[in-house]
């Protein structure tokens, strides 16, 4: 896990020199920021890399805890007599002090550092007169420190902007900038500047022209998804600017008429194939995601499903996990065990993204799982599951046989080994986007056809919608099954402006337990505290943001 004392440091970190095993071998830390240093295109590619290989911790810190574990997906055990991170996060009680703050904080701008060290070194490196590599990894580092600004900004807000490598003393003279002077100033030139340079991923090469397709590295499609998310951002809460939803839908037009031009490219076209995504074989890395971060074996750094998933007897896997007490929250249990007309339940849920219990073996118990009334938003009562595992990117024994797959898990090399990535874009969420802005637009017909497609494959009925309310909380409802688990719902929660809402109603349905109070849904606690070690680096430069 990479850790700094705080920003101020940035002027001497050095790139990272981890990465995927598929990509090439780094440098020596020390050569990656010195003068003799990206001199050839291969030399710029191994710093390119390295920027790739900072990005271990994004999803088990940002996308995990930082997000679901922040959202009315996720209930956390309260915990009010002991410290457990997510349980801080999850029930609002996190203060500038929490050590996670400080450790994505600096892990977000060592990325930024690394890339704003890499655009500028690359500039002046010699390509030999190859002109499209360069301008490939060129976008790829306009691509990481736009993404990197854009989590910044929605995280914390207001924070520093800095876009050149500097000196710990011109850090300590750069106050914050609002956040959405970071959109305008940094995220959105940056991703218009990727989208701009980024072949499609089919033409993505290496330093020495050869194919990288399957490497997952950010290409066009990346840039132009992200781009709609950042779009999709500024038009909802707390910005509402009307014009950026008339941007996003043209990004997302992009993509979609992609997708559709190009054999349906990133759909899933059967619920075993949408299954198969989250499965660690080489046919499917990078098969139906738009971008994803990496994990293969021989790494040991996805801490996420180490820390998501349950523990579980052998018979699922012969792996250690920790097994925090991060549950599928009620109402979306509830998604998961309704019963459809055909007679079934929701293919993507009981099984794949979630996990109601197991069978005693030897040496490990049965699984007891309470059932518990819960209060719908309609005001319907009914009886669920209370303590339901998230289990989506785990490869358990059982997903792989009933998928006809197999992976031998004497390859890992540890229990963070698990070479399963996770996905940051994928085709739905665009879809779904998509659709907001068409039930905005009274399009409801439309709308509705991208949702049904998704649910249709899932095996659910579809969805009959009468006005673009009505259909836009069936988009709403979509977004938070299809997505379940990937870090998606609390931003969505933050952008419709029902975060408050939303929490209050969870800590209602688990009655107010000891460790949670309302009183700490405070209005500016959309966005986290600057972190102390942070606050405390110059006295003065920073403020703190509102409600902390």
């Amino acid at each position: 896990m990479f850790k700094l004392k705080n920003i101020l440091c940035l002027g001497v970190l050095a790139l990272s020199a981890v990465s995927c095993d598929d990509f090439l071998e780094t440098a020596p830390s020390d050569l990656l920021s010195s003068d003799s240093f990206y001199q050839t295109a291969a030399q710029s590619e191994q710093g390119v890399i390295g920027v790739y290989g900072d990005l271990d911790q994004i999803s088990n810190y940002v996308y995990l805890y930082m997000s679901e574990c922040r959202s009315d997906n996720a209930w956390v055990e309260p915990r009010p007599n002991g410290l457990r991170e997510y349980a801080e996060i999850g029930t609002f009680r996190a203060g500038e002090d929490l050590g996670m703050f400080n450790s994505v904080w600096n892990l977000l701008y060592k990325v930024i550092y690394d890339a704003n060290v890499a655009l500028a070194k690359m500039e002046g490196c010699d390509f030999g007169g190859n002109t499209a590599i360069k301008e490939q990894f060129l976008g790829e580092m306009h691509f990481m420190r736009g993404w990197c600004y854009f989590e910044l900004a929605r995280l914390w807000g207001n924070v520093p902007l800095i876009v050149t490598p500097v000196s710990p003393s011109e850090v300590k003279g750069i106050g914050q900038s609002t956040p959405r002077e970071i959109i305008e100033n940094v995220v959105i030139p940056d991703l218009t500047e990727a989208k701009n340079k980024l072949p499609y991923k089919e033409r993505m090469v290496n330093a020495s022209g050869t194919s990288i397709s399957s490497e997952g590295r950010a290409d066009k499609m990346a840039a132009e998804a992200m781009l709609a998310r950042v779009y999709m951002t500024l038009a909802g809460s707390p910005y509402n600017d009307g014009n950026a939803k008339t941007l996003a839908k043209t990004q997302l037009e992009n993509v979609l008429n992609y997708s559709a031009s190009n054999g349906n490219k990133y759909w899933a076209p059967t619920l075993d194939e949408w299954r198969k995504q989250w499965m660690p074989s080489t046919d499917y890395y990078n098969k139906y995601s738009i971008f994803a971060i990496q994990h293969r074996t021989n790494e040991n750094r996805n801490y996420l499903i180490f820390n998501f998933s349950p523990g579980l007897p052998p018979s699922y896997t012969s792996k250690r996990i920790f097994g925090n007490s991060i549950w599928v929250e009620k109402t979306l249990e509830y998604e998961f065990e309704r019963t459809f007309s055909n007679g079934g339940k929701d293919g993507r849920g009981v099984g794949f993204t979630t996990l109601e219990g197991y069978e005693e073996e030897p040496n490990y118990p049965a699984y007891t799982n309470d059932r518990d009334n819960v209060t719908l938003e309609d005001g319907t009562i009914v009886e669920v599951y209370t303590k339901t595992m998230f289990y989506k990117y785990l490869p358990s024994k059982h997903k792989l046989a009933e998928l006809g797959m197999s992976f031998d898990e004497n390859s890992m090399a540890g229990d963070y080994d698990w070479p399963v990535n996770f996905p940051i874009l994928r085709l739905e969420d665009m879809m779904l986007l998509y659709a907001e802005i068409l039930a905005g637009e009274g399009n409801v017909a439309g709308a509705m056809e991208y949702v049904n497609k998704i649910r249709e494959r899932a095996g659910c009925d579809p969805e009959t919608a009468s006005s673009s309310a009505e259909a836009l909380r069936f988009i709403k409802r979509e977004r938070r099954v299809e997505l379940a688990g990937e870090g998606i719902r609390w931003f969505d929660l933050v952008r419709y402006g029902e975060w408050q809402s939303a929490i209050t109603r969870m800590f209602d349905n688990y009655n107010n337990p000891d460790g949670t109070d309302k009183s700490e849904l405070k209005n500016g606690r959309y966005l986290y505290p600057i972190p102390l070690d942070q606050m405390n680096a110059v006295p003065g430069l920073y403020s703190q943001n509102e409600g902390y």
